[in-house]
């Protein structure tokens, strides 16, 4: 079986030797979900780390890889991760494909879909950044140099980690805890939920921030309007968009972003206050549109909750890539 090992992309690099996995980097064998990707249709899936699970079953795959030597990604992220070692390992991989597959989808899209997933991608995103990491970001001179450093580290304990995913709990315990604890709050109705599905929307309104993960767990919606409830009767506001609407899925209808500047415009009218609605770059993977201050820090808005609902549920019913009416 070809034997491949991980480089992170340079420019050095020749691309005829490489499987470019999960971002845009160049390869002769491309398996990424990224916008304007280049996988062949028998590969693909929501996810990279799915995508190089199908090319370990390929009956062609010792054929596909003559003369590739290398993996390789332009970023670090636990679909990257589990993409690479996948193609390293594929044995033991294709023996923990369920948690791998959850580990990236928890990275990608925010989804708790296995505790022993969210688990995996908690560890490999503290991985650069916890304090007692031997390979934080912060230890070296060169992006480049981190990230080979943090795929190497990763790789070579991966396999410790799928067997017990509560290695590094230290790192991540309190988070998981609060994803758990948010699930609660969201499957008991301590913070209202309101699901518009002919328009990917979801209204959330609570008296105290949620875990991401946990509201996209509760919501599977593309577009989530949240609505953070004070004692005064104002509001913090926040429409934001998932990854969803951003990779190139396979279980999902392909629907374009809306440039959002005519609801920004609209909420300034109609929902004035002491701050602006400020809108990020629609072709951000995650972009927030919210009432800031001059700052640019969420900031506290006296118009009521309906009122805004009604706003954003206008500007994306009159849509034309999705049914009118809510």
């Amino acid at each position: 079986m070809t034997r491949l090992v991980y480089k992170h992309w340079h420019s050095a690099l020749d691309p005829d030797e490489c499987i470019s996995v999960d971002g845009a980097s160049p390869g002769r064998l491309h398996l990424s979900h990224w916008p304007v990707n280049r996988t062949p249709d028998r590969f693909r899936h929501d996810l990279s780390t799915g995508m190089c699970l199908l090319l370990g079953d390929a009956p062609d795959r010792e054929q596909l890889l003559s003369g590739i030597t290398a993996v390789t990604n332009n970023h670090y992220d636990t679909d990257g991760v589990c993409s690479v070692f996948v193609c390293i390992e594929p044995a033991l991989a294709k023996a923990h494909a369920h948690t791998l597959v959850a580990a990236a989808a928890a990275g990608d899209f925010s989804l708790f879909t296995t505790p022993e997933g969210v688990k995996l991608d908690l560890t490999l995103t503290a991985l650069t950044k916890a304090e007692n990491s031997p390979v934080k970001t912060s230890l070296f001179t060169s992006d480049r140099e981190a990230r080979q450093a943090q795929y190497d580290f990763a790789l070579q304990h991966l396999p410790q980690w799928l067997a017990n995913p509560d290695t590094h709990a230290d790192w991540f315990a309190r988070e998981f805890w609060t994803i758990q604890q948010h699930l609660r709050l969201l499957r008991e109705e301590d913070a209202e939920v309101e699901i518009f599905h002919s328009l990917d929307l979801a209204v959330i309104t609570t008296a105290q921030p949620l875990h991401e993960t946990a509201v996209n767990t509760a919501t599977a919606c593309d577009r989530i309007l949240t609505v953070l409830s004070t004692e005064s009767g104002a509001a913090k506001y926040e429409v934001r968009l998932t990854t969803l609407s951003w990779f190139d899925l396979q279980s999902r209808p392909y629907k374009p972003r809306l440039d959002w500047s005519e609801l920004a415009l609209r909420l300034n009218e109609e929902a004035p206050g002491d701050g602006t609605w400020q809108a990020d770059d629609i072709s951000d993977p995650t972009p927030k549109l919210v009432f800031a201050d001059k700052e640019g820090i969420s900031a506290l808005n006296a118009t009521q909750p309906a009122a805004v609902r009604r706003i954003v549920a206008d500007f994306f019913t009159a849509s034309p890539h999705l049914p009118a009416g809510i």
